[in-house]
């Protein structure tokens, strides 16, 4: 009797509720909940449910080292800067205004776009739609498919094999092969470590060759340099090859380079070698004998934070290579980002990634896509703390290591940066003041060959802003 009498009141509440979903650009659906906003569709765990607590650094006084000219320097102690509030302002709209305020003086092309990370609600937009190059933030999209396709739990490695069987009589009747599966970090130290291996098993001999095998990837070993007209030019991209060797520097063949270093210490171990240096194809039937590894979340720190775009590049054909099948090209890593964007919803129109570094001016991608796939890997638990890890610290670690500092975003910004000719990004997130986590991406396009700096100046008083942030 209570229901009937009141069951009016009851479904207006209903639909009410209904329509509150849709107005935030929800819906129920029967792949479950999807919740986002307007221009935003995001398909995911239901937020607000989180597992993560973050910790606001408070930043503490700091030394400046003063040039007073003629050799001479002074010390001195800075304050921490703090973001101030007025306390009778809306504090979203407060801090919308003072974001206004900074992008009223880049004078170029900006896109912003940033949300809570748990409750997935929009902070604040600028130009959201607009494609934008991303330069080096397209590292965060390489992260996001080695992670898919490769998973958490993936080793870069570099084998060595033989194609002889029996290896009890002490001898290789037969060849040595050294085989690169794109692992970036393979130098010198992971040759000596091989070794350890060979010579632990009691071998003392080969009759036949050292044959190093690049074949896990294609021959395109400059990526996209000379590609387009008034792209990044040559002398800026990396020699990517499977059979990789102390970053590929230094020598106009790395795979023969490894060999080459490879057949040295062997014969310093009194290893004989009878045969030459070559290259080839490692048999399907040959037997491994030992392996260097590199595990997926140091290997994409080594990518993230000092922006290497030889690892990036590397990484982006392993994904391809597994996603289709070797050898790893440009263009089977970019149709693996091509399916997994879209399985996240994001239109196919939103990006354009030909490779993974971020060099080319031909990859775009727009602030709807980046913060999607910035909550998806914030959404993924058993992800995102090796992806979190990997970024720069700001006032800390890599390319975000000397900016921010002394302000509340020092410690509390963990980001990736991108710098090309006329083009300055970051995008990553931001602890507030209350702990909560905010999810940016900041993108300046079109300045030309101007100093990047004042760019990356307008890029921190935002992040300081946000880090400042609180919603009380």
């Amino acid at each position: 009797m209570l229901f009937k009498k009141y069951s009016k009141f009851f479904w207006s509440l209903a639909v009410a509720a209904v329509a509150l979903v849709f107005i935030a650009g929800g819906s129920f659906g029967s792949q479950g909940f999807k919740y986002g906003f307007p221009g935003i569709a995001y398909a995911g765990p239901e937020p607000g449910l989180k597992y993560k607590k973050f910790t606001h650094v408070i930043p503490v006084p700091y030394e400046v080292t003063v040039s007073l000219g003629k050799g001479k320097t002074e010390i001195i102690n800075k304050t921490p800067v703090f973001v101030k509030w007025n306390r009778n302002k809306d504090r979203i709209e407060e801090l919308r205004e003072k974001i206004d305020s900074v992008i009223l003086g880049v004078n170029c092309d900006v896109s912003v776009q940033i949300v809570s990370a748990s409750k997935y609600d929009l902070i604040y937009e600028y130009k959201p739609g607009i494609q934008m190059i991303p330069a080096s933030i397209s590292k965060v999209i390489t992260s996001a498919i080695a992670l898919k396709y490769l998973g958490i739990g993936y080793e870069f490695k570099t084998v060595l094999y033989s194609d002889d069987g029996d290896l009890s009589d002490g001898v290789i009747n037969g060849n040595l092969y050294l085989k690169g599966y794109g692992d970036p970090e393979f130098d010198m130290d992971g040759v000596l470590n091989l070794v350890k291996k060979f010579t632990g098993k009691n071998i003392n001999e080969i009759t036949g060759n050292v044959v190093y095998d690049d074949s896990y990837f294609d021959d395109k070993y400059k990526g996209l340099a000379d590609y387009y007209s008034g792209d990044t030019k040559g002398n800026y991209w990396p020699y990517v090859c499977a059979l990789t060797f102390e970053k590929n520097k230094g020598s106009s063949n790395p795979p023969y380079a490894a060999a080459d270093f490879l057949v040295s210490v062997l014969k310093e171990k009194n290893v004989k070698v009878e045969g030459a240096i070559v290259a080839g194809v490692t048999p399907v039937s040959a037997k491994e004998i030992g392996r260097e590894t590199h595990p997926l979340p140091l290997v994409m720190a080594n990518m993230n934070k000092p922006s290497d775009n030889h690892s990036a590049i590397t990484i982006f054909k392993c994904v391809g290579a597994e996603f289709g099948l070797p050898p790893g090209t440009l263009e089977k890593g970019s149709t693996a980002v091509i399916e997994f964007l879209t399985s996240l919803g994001i239109p196919r129109n939103d990006f354009e990634i030909l490779e993974g570094s971020g060099l080319t001016r031909h990859n775009l991608v727009n602030s709807n896509m980046f913060i999607q796939l910035l909550k998806y890997l914030y959404d993924r638990e058993d992800i995102f703390d090796a992806f979190y890890q990997s970024l720069s610290v700001a006032g800390v670690d890599g390319t975000l290591k000397n900016r921010m500092i002394g302000t509340e975003a020092e410690k509390n910004v963990h980001a990736k940066t991108g710098t090309i000719n006329g083009v300055s990004t970051l995008a990553g997130y931001a602890v507030t003041r209350e702990g909560e986590l905010l999810i940016f991406y900041i993108a300046m396009n079109g300045f030309g060959t101007a100093n990047p700096k004042p760019y990356r100046s307008k890029q921190d008083e935002i992040c300081e802003l946000l880090c400042g942030f609180s919603r009380k």
